[in-house]
Formats: structure tokens, sequence, C-alpha cells
């Protein structure tokens, strides 16, 4: 009498604590309104398709590995796991699979999970700390999924003011393991989550065991003195039969691999049933069946999936339920949909001279497309040199057990066969060398470091190896229109249009210029044309036959800044975190030295005390576009202040500063201009010309 009362009491408890699981595919782009996609991702997701099949998500969803579960968690966490898992973590996936079990038959699957694996013992480290690992777990990417520790002081304050709808809640960590046991699961969650929902992020031994610290909130330096687990109960071998005849009725094996287990056939379901009230939807428990205490809506978004046509789903929604369902968009957008959220956006970090290039992982749209398949498996399976982007903080995740299907699959879904291909002439190499340049090029060393020669300016990714990376049908659609495949990016649509801005070059011709740069990625030898003499002395840049762009720290300007000199002594500084003009000048241009060889970027200033500063205070601010460069090496900054897209052009004829405003629609854009300078206006069709003169 008194342990069935016992179990009431704790079924009853269980149940008024849970709520409805967390999917955050689900929750951040189905949750509105009950949908049919909702419903495949809860399906997937929530384990329905490991006992009925037909999951359209191409990493099936599996339950963790218990094995060695009494050497990495506490036996009492576990129990309380068992008997209700959102006791153990709220906004669990895991059904409660024991609501018709008694205590003593409980503790029978508990005694029967303790006789899994061999048994782990672990050597404690000798140092760990905290606060380093703090900032591991807020830099390098774990808050893309879960929530900022609340005494966290980051970019917008403390950690609670940036709990999301869509932050993972972590398990009390001291109640269900150790710093040492966390640790052996740090380094290879795939190990224990081979489903990649928990993916591997690569870090040295002493980062783990600091990350450790730091969830467990362990403030000892010395992890000796750490706790160890308690000793789980001894069982007999009645428990155990007892437990895995359990395990084997609850059908554990379709979501678990259990060794000697076999998994029982897929039941597959008929739409109608999905209606049904005894059912793994019913509201109530049903004796025998998961139970999920589903919201309304998820309920509703599942019935709607099972009462479709499950037989045909088009590749392009598979992708979206894949890349919902392991949370790819938590750091990535793809097709204008995902990416950092706003409570997570602030905590990627990197080198904000890139812009949000520098901080931001970039996109998976196309990536299929882009990536050579082999070096696509690489990056999945977590190879450190395949890391290309080493500005960014956040970490890209390994997932080692899917990499190969993930790229078969990602080349399948992102298919381009109308992709235009670049017809190679091995001729052409060197004016490939001369376009990577910066003597008559494109300027593409400028930013981009070239093996292990430095850029000119800013370092931006290794562009010498990009034929082992990239696929050369999709190098040639970005360097077309660069924008198109991340708005907002700083690489100039140097091609406008599909016009070429160096008609001297191969005649003009823009596939052939393309090609070309193509061929000295892969066959030259040496570097490309304009790489300074570090022997010299002198690294003053003088405008001759074309404009010179630079970008670099200025005074005046900022950390953004990209300077325009032109040919006739007229200078522009254009401020790309404000979309503005910053400062014109007249005589010498500017010496590079301090912007190429130190790496401590130190402010570079005119060669010239004849300056016109731009006053551009209260100005509307405006999102930077990038820049185009004309036929004649002519910028055009390009800036979106809401809806309006402003093309802002620079020239320099008859020794005057010519500038013309163009907008897509609305008012005139407010523009500011250089103090002291005369200013002529000429008024077009959505369009003002400023020609600025010496008085």
């Amino acid at each position: 009498m008194k342990k069935s009362f016992l179990t009431a009491l704790v079924l009853m408890i269980g149940e008024l604590a849970q709520a409805e699981p967390l999917v955050i595919g689900y929750e951040r782009f189905h949750s509105e309104t009950p949908s049919t996609v909702g419903g495949a991702i809860l399906f997937s997701e929530l384990g329905c398709a490991n006992c009925h099949g037909g999951s359209k998500v191409v990493i099936p969803r599996s339950g963790p590995s218990l094995e060695d579960l009494s050497s990495r968690m506490n036996h009492e966490w576990v129990v309380k796991f068992l008997q209700n898992p959102e006791a153990g973590r709220k906004g669990s996936t895991m059904p409660h699979m024991t609501h018709s079990l008694t205590v003593m038959e409980i503790d029978d699957v508990v005694s029967y999970l303790s006789s899994l694996g061999k048994g782990l013992k672990f050597k404690k480290a000798r140092h760990a700390n905290a606060e380093r690992g703090s900032a591991l777990y807020h830099e390098k990417g774990c808050v893309a999924c879960h929530a900022p520790t609340e005494d966290f002081q980051g970019p917008q304050g403390k950690g609670f003011n940036l709990k999301s709808a869509l932050a993972i809640p972590l398990p009390d960590l001291k109640k269900k393991t150790t710093l040492t046991a966390l640790e052996h699961f740090l380094s290879d969650p795939s190990k224990y989550r081979p489903d990649g929902r928990m993916p591997h992020i690569a870090l040295e031994k002493q980062e783990v065991i600091d990350l450790s610290a730091h969830l467990l909130d362990y403030q000892s330096s010395d992890p000796r003195e750490s706790r160890d687990l308690i000793l789980w109960p001894k069982v007999d071998r009645d428990q155990v039969a007892r437990g895995k005849s359990l395990v084997v009725r609850m059908n554990c094996t379709s979501c678990h691999n259990l060794p000697g287990i076999e998994a029982t056939k897929l039941l597959p379901i008929k739409p109608a049933s999905s209606l049904k009230t005894k059912s793994c939807l019913s509201t109530d428990p049903v004796k025998g069946l998961p139970h999920y205490k589903l919201s309304d809506k998820q309920r509703a978004s599942l019935t709607l999936y099972l009462k479709g046509d499950q037989s045909t789903t088009p590749d392009h929604d598979k992708g979206h339920l894949t890349f919902a369902a392991m949370n790819c968009y938590a750091c990535h957008s793809r097709d204008g949909r995902g990416g950092p959220s706003i409570t997570t956006d602030s905590f990627f970090i990197g080198d904000e001279n890139l812009g949000d290039s520098g901080r931001v992982p970039p996109p998976l749209t196309g990536i299929g497309h882009k990536l050579q398949h082999d070096w696509l498996v690489d990056v999945l399976e977590g190879r450190k040199d395949r890391r290309v982007r080493p500005y960014l903080k956040t970490q890209m995740p390994a997932y080692p057990a899917q990499a190969e299907v993930l790229a078969k699959w990602l080349a399948k879904l992102d298919a381009a066969p109308g992709a235009k291909p670049i017809v190679l002439q091995p001729n052409d190499l060197e004016a490939g060398r001369k376009l990577l340049g910066s003597e008559g090029g494109v300027n593409c060393i400028t930013c981009h470091n070239w093996g292990e020669q430095q850029s000119l300016g800013i370092p931006a990714l290794d562009i010498s190896s990009l034929d082992q990376r990239l696929k050369p049908g999709w190098f040639r659609s970005y360097l077309l229109d660069p924008p198109a495949y991340r708005p907002g990016t700083l690489m100039p649509s140097l091609w406008p249009n599909g016009h070429s801005s160096l008609p001297d070059v191969l005649d003009g011709d823009t596939e052939r210029q393309i090609a070309a740069i193509w061929v000295f990625i892969q066959q030259g030898e040496s570097l490309p044309t304009g790489f300074p003499d570090n022997r010299s002395g002198r690294f003053e840049l003088t405008p001759k036959d074309r404009p010179i762009i630079q970008r670099t720290f200025f005074e005046t300007t900022g950390t953004k800044a990209i300077l325009v000199g032109f040919p006739g002594d007229i200078h522009l500084a254009y401020d790309g975190q404000k979309s503005q003009p910053s400062l014109v000048w007249r005589g010498r241009f500017f010496d590079a030295y301090g912007t190429w060889f130190s790496r401590f970027s130190p402010f570079g200033k005119p060669l010239s005390d004849i300056v016109y500063p731009v006053d551009h205070a209260g100005l509307k601010a405006a999102r930077f576009r990038g820049y185009q460069i004309g036929p004649r090496g002519n910028p055009t900054f390009l800036s979106q202040p809401g809806d309006q897209l402003i093309e802002d052009s620079y020239r320099v004829e008859g020794g005057q500063l010519i500038r013309t405003v163009k907008w897509n629609q609305g008012s005139p854009p407010a523009t500011a201009h250089p103090a002291g300078l005369n200013v002529e206006t000429a008024i077009g069709n959505r369009s003002k010309k400023y020609i600025y003169s010496w008085k």
C-alpha cells in the first residue's frame, strides 16, 4: 500500500512539473502556427520516427549512449530523470517512458543500466580555471545553443538578461555529474551523442578542464580536490534481468543502442491514428506508450504532418528540416533564414575590421555547390588545418559520425548543373598574377593573405589554396556578385553587372580574367604582383594611372576606413562604419608601412596638411553594403538606410572631385560635404551630382 501511494505521488508531482518538450528548430520557425513542416521537425526530434519510420531529416535523431552511466552520472539523478525527464532537464525531448511503472520497477531498470559498459576510471587534472572556462563558453559558440551564465558580464550586461526561449537549458550538472566525468564527456561528445545534436567543439585538454570547471562552478584551482561520484548501489542478476525485460518491453532500443537487444520492427502509422485518444499524442498517459506533454500547437502540428502526404518531400524542404533539426541555423544563415538571434548576436566576436564577415560564421547558402567534397568532409570531421577563418572566435563544431553522409547530401541538395564553368587558359597565368595583385590588378592581396605572406591591409582569409577548397563554378558566380551570397560583405563587386573594370587586361574579357585568377591560384608558383620590397624602406602609395583603394585604420575615420587615392593629388577617406565620406585632402596620398607590416594596426593619416573634414554628425545611420569599382578604377560605395538603396560614386576630373549620389526610392538622402570647398549641385532623376572645387 505504501509503495503504491509513493509511486502515485512521484508520478503526480512529475506531471505537475512537466512542460512541453523544447525543439529549437520548431520553436524558432514553426511554433506560431501549426504546420506540416513544424510537425515534420517534431516527428524527427521527439523520436517518433525511431519507432514508426518516415523521418524527413537526413541525420536521424537518436538517444545518447547509456554505457558506463554508473561511472558518469549520479544514481539519484538518473532515477529522477526516468521518473520525469522534465525534472532532469527543462524542455527534455525524452518522452516519459516509466509512467506506468512502480518504484521497484524503475529501480530494476536503473539496475540494468548500471550493468552496461566496463566502467571508467578518470585521472584528475592538476589545474582548473573556471574564469577562463567562462570565456571559452561565451566565445567558442556554446551560447549559440545554450544561455549565457547568469553572472556573466558580457557585451550586453549580465547573462540572465539574455535568456531566450531558444536557449537549450542545461541540467543541474552538480546533481548530475562530476568535474572529471564532465571533462571526459566534453572531450568527445560524439562518443555519447552520436546523432550530432550535441556537436563536438575541438578543444585543448586544458580548455576542456576549464570549461568543465565553469559549467560546474568549480572555483578551486585544483581538480584533485573535486568530489568523486557516489558509488551506485550493488545489484544482483535478478534485478538486472528484470530491468532488461522492462527495457525490451518499452522498446528503448528504438532510440538507444543497447548491447544484446534487437530493436523491434518499425510500426508505420496510419494518418487517422494520429487523432485517436489512446496514442502517443494523447493528453493523458496511455499504458505501454511513451507520453509527451505536448503543447496544443505541437500536437496540432504533428497531427497535420501525420494526416498529410508523407511519401514525397522536396529536397529543398528536407534541407530546411535538417538544418533546423540540427540547429545549424543558430550560427549560420541559409537562403536568408536563420543566423544568430537578437540575444546571441553580440556573442559572435572576431575581427570587426572585416565587418560581420569577421565575426559571424559564413552562410550555408549553396554550401554543397561551394565546397569541394573532400574539403567539406574534412571540415565536418573537425580537421584543424581546415579552419580558414582564424579571426572568428566562434568555432565550427565537428560531426565526425555524419561527415561523409552530410557532404554527399549537401552536394546533391545544392547541385547547380546550370552553373557556368570556368574555361581555363594556361597561357593567361601571368595575367592572373597581375589581376590578383595591386599593380594594375583588382587588389585581392590588399585584404587577403597569400599563404605565409600577409595581406597588405586587413588580413582576410588565405586565397592561395582556394582551388583545394572551392568549386570553380561557385568561385566564378561569387566574384561576379559577392553581396548576393553575403549581403553587407566588404568584398567589393569587382565586375559590376558582369563588366570588367580593367579593360587593358585580357581585353577586358570578364570570363577570361576570372579564369586567369583561378589558373594562377591553381598553378602559380610565386607571389601576385604588388607585395612591397621590405628592404626599400619606402611604402608611400602614389596614384598614377588609376585610383588606389586601401583599407586601413585612419585618423578621424576609424577602424573601417577605405582610402581612395586619385591621380591628380586629390584623395578621399570613406567611413565604412557610418557609410559616409570622412575626409578629403590634396597632395601626397598615404604611407602604407604601418598598415602592411604592423600587426598592431596603427591609425594612419594623410601625407598632407591640406585636409577638408566632413562633418556627418546627425545624419541617419545606414548599413554599409560594400563598394564597386568602375571601368576606370573609380569607386561606388553602397549603403542602405532602411529600405532605401544609395550609390555614392567618386571620380576626379579637371582638378575637381566629382561625387554622384543615386537612390532607388523615396526622398533624396541627406548629404554632408567637405568643409571649406565650393560645392556645385546638379539634380537628375533620383540622383544628385556634387562638384567640389577649391577656392
